[in-house]
C-alpha cells in the first residue's frame, strides 16, 4: 500500500512552500490499516509466503499477501505455491496498482505549481530543531546529501525521503508475478483507474506549515525506525507478524491530507469485489493484495467473511 499510495501522492503537486517553523506539529488521525486482527496473524504452514484461499462452490481464489514495499533483487522467496496455482488459473487480479489520473490543464499552471513547490531558501535552514538535526540524520542515513532536498518543501522532501528509504536496486515483487502470469497465459484483472482531481483540491486547500512539518516528520520518522531487510525476510518465510512490523508513520501522514482513509478503504473494497466477482467463475484464480490489508479489521478478510464466503488463512484454518 504504501508504495500504491505515495505513487498518487507524487502527483499532487499543489502546495506552496511556506516556512515550516510557524506552527505546531498536529496530530495524526486514527490509521484504519494500523488496527490489526490479532487471530489473523499467522505463520504460514506452506513454505514461502502466506497465501490465504477463499472458496464459493466449485470456485477458489488464492490470495497471495504481498510486502508493503520493495524487496532485495533476486530475493529467493519460494515460487513454487505460485507458479502451481498460476497453472490454468482464469485470471491474475490486481487492485492497488496505484492507477491514478490527475491532470494539469496547461503548460501555464504545471511551471506555476512547479514553482511553488521550489523555495531559495535551503530546506535545513528553514527547519528548526529538534526535527532539523533529525532529518539531516535521516538522509544521512539513506545517502543523501542536503542539496537534494534544499529547495523543496518539506511536503514534497518527505516524498522524497521516503522514496530514497528504500535501498537501491530493490524491486517491486508484484513484478515478478505479473511476469509469471504473463508466461502462463493468465489474463489480468484490474480495478479502473481513479481520477483524483477532486482530491488534489480538498487536500491541499488544507496545506499549511504545520502540515507540512507533520509529513516531514513522520517520514524522518518512518526512517528512523524502519527495517526494511528483517521485514522481507519476515514476508518471505510467511510470518505476518513480522512481515507487517514496518512502521506506518508516514501512512499516519497520508491520512492528515484528508483522503488517506478513503483511498485506503476505496482499494479494499476494489479487492472485495474483484475476488468476490473472481469466484463466479468455476475454476481458480489468484490475487494479490497487500498483507496489511489483509489482516485489518477493516481489511480483505472480514469484508470477504461479511458476504459469507469461506477464507481459510495460511495457518491452515
Amino acid at each position: 500500500m504504501k508504495s500504491a499510495i505515495l505513487a498518487l501522492m507524487a502527483g499532487l503537486v499543489l502546495l506552496a512552500a511556506p516556512d515550516a517553523r510557524t506552527q505546531t506539529v498536529p496530530a495524526l488521525p486514527e490509521d484504519p490499516g494500523a488496527v490489526v486482527v490479532e487471530e489473523l496473524v499467522v505463520q504460514a504452514k506452506e513454505p514461502g509466503p502466506a497465501w490465504w484461499v477463499v472458496k464459493d462452490g466449485d470456485s477458489t481464489v488464492y490470495i497471495l499477501g504481498m510486502p508493503n514495499g520493495r524487496i532485495p533483487p533476486k530475493s529467493a522467496w519460494d515460487r513454487r505455491w505460485l507458479d502451481r496455482r498460476l497453472k490454468g488459473a482464469n485470471s491474475l487480479i490486481l487492485a492497488d496498482s496505484a492507477r491514478v489520473s490527475v491532470g494539469i490543464s496547461s503548460f501555464g499552471e504545471a511551471m506555476r505549481l512547479y514553482r511553488s513547490l521550489r523555495s531559495d531558501v535551503p530546506l535545513e535552514t528553514r527547519l528548526q530543531d529538534p526535527l532539523r538535526s533529525r532529518f539531516i540524520a535521516a538522509r544521512e542515513k539513506v545517502g543523501q546529501p542536503a542539496a537534494r532536498y534544499a529547495k523543496w518543501s518539506p511536503f514534497i522532501a518527505s516524498m522524497m525521503l521516503m522514496g530514497d528509504s528504500t535501498p537501491k536496486g530493490w524491486v517491486d515483487p508484484r513484478d515478478d508475478v505479473i511476469k509469471a502470469a504473463r508466461k502462463a497465459k493468465v489474463r489480468r484483472v484490474e480495478a479502473p483507474a481513479r481520477n483524483v482531481s477532486d482530491m488534489v483540491s480538498k487536500v491541499f486547500s488544507n496545506m499549511d506549515p504545520a502540515l507540512e512539518t507533520t509529513c516531514l516528520s513522520a517520514a524522518v520518522r518512518t526512517v528512523e525506525r524502519a527495517r526494511p531487510a528483517a521485514t522481507v525476510e519476515g514476508w518471505a518465510r510467511g510470518d505476518v507478524a513480522a512481515a507487517i512490523s514496518g512502521p506506518r508513520d508516514y501512512e499516519g501522514c497520508l491520512l492528515l491530507l484528508n483522503g488517506g482513509p478513503q483511498i485506503w478503504r476505496a482499494i479494499v473494497d476494489d479487492h472485495t469485489r474483484l475476488i468476490a466477482d473472481g469466484l463466479k467463475t468455476p475454476g481458480h484464480s489468484v490475487a494479490l493484495v497487500d498483507i496489511s490489508m489483509m489482516v485489518a479489521e477493516e481489511g480483505v478478510i472480514r469484508k470477504l467473511e461479511a458476504r459469507g464466503l469461506e477464507v481459510t488463512g495460511p495457518d491452515g484454518r
